[in-house]
């Protein structure tokens, strides 16, 4: 079972955010995808989801590809867009029943993942019989880790999981993605949040300018741990040119 992407190509006008990408990603990795603001790391992610279509290549997942399979695909697909789009109107319990009904969970097993997954990530549990509307970002961000992870899917992307979550939830999902990592499942993660990071990936890809600079183990990129992976990341994307000296009025 892997993800395997070959060729693929995206722009927007006259923008080339992707530029024939070629990447696979094989069972049992935690996959880390990194780079600076608009590089295109959401558009990488959003066309694996088909949710953007490339303007060339092919996105192939478990040995199947849309214009074929499109629904065992994302029957086998769990995901958390950057967005997280919600039914706002429900509360959370109703959308997470909502999802496993999507996902034809037998109601007795759904109820239990729901209950399990609930007490895990929320302490106030009487906030899930509250609109969606108005939770907070980081009650929003649960609601949607947990509907990506109910069906157990076997590929299980998440595009910046820790943004808007305290240090406590963040921690849980750390732990939670950690568990959910077996060797017959694949997680691609997209994050600026370079700490959980570290605690996370075997493998990284560095995306810069619509190509991978790096694609490869985490041990690869740290010089088997010689450099943290910011360490690491700095080294490879910061322009040579850029000193302290080129803002020492700060000092004065």
């Amino acid at each position: 079972m892997s993800i395997e992407i070959k060729g693929l190509t995206k722009a927007f006008g006259k923008k080339h955010v992707l530029r024939n990408l070629n990447l696979t990603i094989e069972k049992g990795q935690c996959y880390c995808l990194l780079g600076k603001n608009g590089v295109g790391k959401s558009t990488f992610l959003n066309s694996i989801l088909d949710l953007i279509k490339p303007d060339a290549g092919t996105v192939q997942l478990m040995g199947k590809t849309y214009a074929t399979d499109s629904l065992a695909i994302k029957q086998d697909l769990g995901a958390l867009c950057e967005d997280n789009p919600l039914i706002e109107e429900f509360t959370g319990f109703e959308y997470l029943n909502f999802v496993a009904k999507l996902y034809h969970l037998p109601q007795e097993e759904a109820a239990q993942r729901i209950n399990s997954l609930t007490n895990y990530f929320f302490t106030e549990r009487e906030s899930l019989h509250k609109n969606i509307a108005g939770y907070s970002t980081g009650m929003k961000k649960k609601v949607g880790i947990a509907a990506a992870i109910l069906h157990k899917p076997s590929v299980l992307l998440l595009d910046e999981p820790f943004t808007g979550l305290d240090p406590i939830a963040a921690q849980l999902l750390v732990k939670l993605i950690r568990s959910y990592s077996t060797p017959n499942r694949i997680v691609l993660i997209s994050s600026h949040d370079l700490n959980y990071v570290e605690r996370l990936a075997t493998h990284i890809g560095v995306l810069n300018d619509g190509e991978l600079m790096y694609n490869g183990s985490v041990q690869e990129f740290t010089m088997n741990g010689e450099n943290l992976i910011d360490q690491a990341l700095f080294q490879l994307l910061l322009p040579h040119h850029v000193t302290e000296a080129d803002i020492d009025w700060v000092l004065n």
